[in-house]
């Protein structure tokens, strides 16, 4: 046990050590580029989310904002960690370093960030410093998922689904296998999750229909804010049972629907 402790304090030391060399002193920021990259959303997803995205878009002084971030993942911030790498991967607030994004978030990921895992499945996914690969990708987003990243469920069950039109890449789709990530996402609470299982179940989209936890799934989907599950609802509704597809259709209506309000607009003139 003791011994497994040591090994375990000197891997992190040693990455402490790599990283201390990994991460120059100061960035290269181009403020025009970082204007025009305000409106790119960028792949992956850094650790601190909206905290982190506001204080750079903000910041008048973003080498200010590197020191404290670099300060940070240098005394053992994994989420520090997977934020810098996130950024070096898309490039918005300095100049983009792919390869030593994949360093960072490789760290970040080994030290256990499920974000840093799926970060390394966007970078796979997209190919951004590295050889495309959907295998790679998928057990990236495994490894997210198995870190208690539900999300990581839907970019399986999406993967699973894509099919590879051109290039050499070899991958191999499975709806099957897309339905249970799906419902693996779902039954953790992912809300898109539980919107791709009750359309399949609803639909017998490559399973068989079932119209009791199809409907469960649904409700728990646009309760959760997804437009398109209420939409479902209401389509459903609308030849069965006329007050549950008001109280759908009005309900994606206020989510921003418009193909609810073009039904609720048909309903009006209709005599």
């Amino acid at each position: 046990m003791r011994r497994s402790m040591r090994m375990n304090m000197s891997a992190v030391g040693n990455i402490h050590s790599l990283l201390a060399r990994l991460l120059p002193a100061q960035v290269i920021v181009s403020p025009a580029v970082a204007r025009r990259q305000r409106l790119f959303a960028g792949v992956g997803m850094p650790s601190q989310r909206t905290m982190l995205v506001s204080r750079l878009d903000e910041a008048s002084d973003l080498q200010a904002v590197y020191q404290d971030l670099r300060l940070q993942a240098l005394q053992g911030n994994v989420a520090a960690l997977n934020d810098l790498g996130w950024i070096w991967l898309n490039g918005k607030y300095w100049r983009a370093d792919t390869v030593l994004a994949g360093h960072l978030l490789r760290m970040a990921a080994l030290q256990g960030s499920a974000v840093a895992w799926f970060n390394l499945g966007q970078q796979h996914y997209f190919g951004k410093g590295v050889d495309r690969s959907y295998t790679q990708a998928a057990e990236c987003y495994r490894q997210a998922f198995e870190r208690g990243m539900s999300h990581a469920a839907a970019a399986l069950g999406d993967l699973y689904e894509e099919e590879v039109c051109d290039g050499p890449m070899q991958w191999q789709v499975d709806p099957q296998l897309a339905y249970r990530w799906f419902l693996q996402g779902a039954e953790q609470g992912e809300a898109r999750c539980r919107f791709e299982v009750g359309y399949r179940l609803i639909h017998g989209l490559h399973v068989q229909p079932e119209l009791k936890p199809a409907l469960y799934w649904l409700e728990l989907a646009a309760a959760a804010g997804v437009v398109q599950a209420a939409e479902e609802l209401a389509v459903h509704f609308s030849r069965r049972d006329q007050e549950r597809y008001q109280q759908w259709r009005d309900r994606a209506v206020q989510m921003g629907s418009t193909l609810a309000l073009t039904m609720k607009l048909e309903d009006q003139v209709q005599p």
